[in-house]
């Protein structure tokens, strides 16, 4: 009883240390930047002319709780359709985000408050790459994440946690996509890019706004999540406004962890139900439906995954769809690896009856060419554009680069 008793306390202190969410989320991001990976090539001199600001972001999370990071990521895409208005999109992304731990700092019940600022921008463009969809007549953007509304707080949350770390709380501001169905894959930052590959879009994805959650460990292998979000939020507008029209997507998710906490970015089980409200002046209808997902880490390098579901209603882009594929690792060291190459394929069916199965292909290589500075191609194939019955396939092709410190 005692070995049980001691088991089950290391598995909450791991517990703590996982982020609710994956994906393209503040917790996410600072987690997986925090592990050194190493780079292609040695830049001692930027290294040196940085160090004062790591000593400093050192000093404030040790003396104050404060974790901050500031980060430039970039993506350029191109498509190969003739006779279409833009065939190029090109966009920036400056962040500003961290968690400051206010309560409880080195105990098991922390409270913190997590923040993003961002700047979304074109560059050089007349579109930015999550319109460029448009043009190809996809039913799903060829990238999500880098659009253009300028500066705008897209996370304000506060998030705590209670029962000595078995519970986790969390409202305010926040993210409903990277909540539910995120793979380690997930993120446009890191990961996959088109946001078929990246989740199952049999489900809502409302923007960044006013919701509340929860994620609790019955035990030491099963953890369930909840939460209610606002159905009609816009990432860069006022949460305010929108959640008067009191219309919610709500969800549970069941996520059975078979091996050790710590893994559980990788090896996982997750079954989400959700249901959204008729949204009225949108002219959505109510929807319901089911998601999963599975992947596990092998050999501390490959993570193959699957991903799909199931949907009534016309609340999401798919009634069905589903994803199966492949991340590898290279150097890599405790699931952390220099050089990630990803390769997936997914189908969709429309909730829109009128309209075609799509499929979607995506292949990527993220490398880091210095420390800090990460370099990603990619290449996209879309077969039966959804919203575009001339055009049989589709290639488009990407370089994506982020800098962070």
């Amino acid at each position: 009883m005692e070995a049980d008793s001691e088991k089950s306390t290391e598995a909450v202190k791991q517990y703590n240390a996982v982020p609710l969410e994956g994906g393209d989320s503040v917790t996410d991001d600072l987690a997986q930047d925090a592990i050194p990976v190493g780079s292609w090539l040695r830049s001692d001199i930027l290294q040196d002319a940085l160090s004062p600001w790591f000593e400093a972001k050192k000093s404030l999370k040790k003396n104050y709780g404060l974790n901050v990071q500031l980060s430039y990521q970039a993506l350029y895409q191109q498509v190969d359709v003739e006779d279409i208005d833009t065939d190029d999109a090109a966009a920036g992304r400056a962040e500003f985000q961290g968690v400051w731990t206010l309560f409880d700092r080195n105990g098991p019940n922390k409270g913190s408050l997590s923040f993003r600022f961002e700047d979304r921008h074109t560059l050089d463009s007349e579109i930015p790459p999550t319109s460029l969809f448009r043009e190809i007549g996809s039913i799903v953007p060829t990238a999500t994440g880098f659009s253009d509304f300028g500066g705008a707080w897209t996370e304000l949350a506060w998030r705590q946690t209670a029962m000595g770390g078995r519970l986790k709380l969390i409202g305010g501001k926040i993210s409903a996509i990277s909540w539910y169905n995120a793979h380690a894959l997930s993120g446009a930052k890191k990961g996959f890019v088109n946001p078929s590959l990246q989740s199952s879009l049999s489900k809502p994805l409302p923007g960044r706004g006013l919701g509340a959650g929860g994620a609790f460990m019955v035990s030491p292998g099963f953890v369930v999540v909840a939460g209610a979000h606002d159905a009609n939020a816009k990432s860069a507008e006022n949460p305010f406004d929108s959640i008067e029209e009191e219309e919610y997507y709500s969800s549970v998710e069941f996520r059975w962890l078979p091996n050790s906490i710590e893994n559980a970015r990788w090896d996982k089980v997750q079954v989400q139900l959700w249901h959204q409200d008729a949204k009225e002046k949108a002219g959505v209808q109510s929807g319901k439906g089911m998601t999963f997902l599975v992947s596990k880490l092998l050999d501390d390098r490959w993570m193959p995954y699957v991903l799909g579901g199931i949907s009534d209603g016309d609340a999401s882009t798919f009634e069905q769809d589903f994803v199966a594929g492949l991340g590898v690792g290279f150097n890599s060291k405790a699931g952390a690896a220099r050089d990630v190459l990803g390769v997936a394929v997914g189908w969709g069916n429309p909730s829109n009856e009128l309209l075609r199965e799509q499929y979607s292909s995506e292949v990527f290589y993220r490398f880091p060419l210095i420390r800090n500075f990460t370099i990603t191609p990619s290449l996209q194939y879309i077969v039966n554009p959804a919203l575009n019955p001339d055009e049989d396939d589709v290639v488009v092709a990407g370089i994506r680069m982020r800098a962070n410190i």
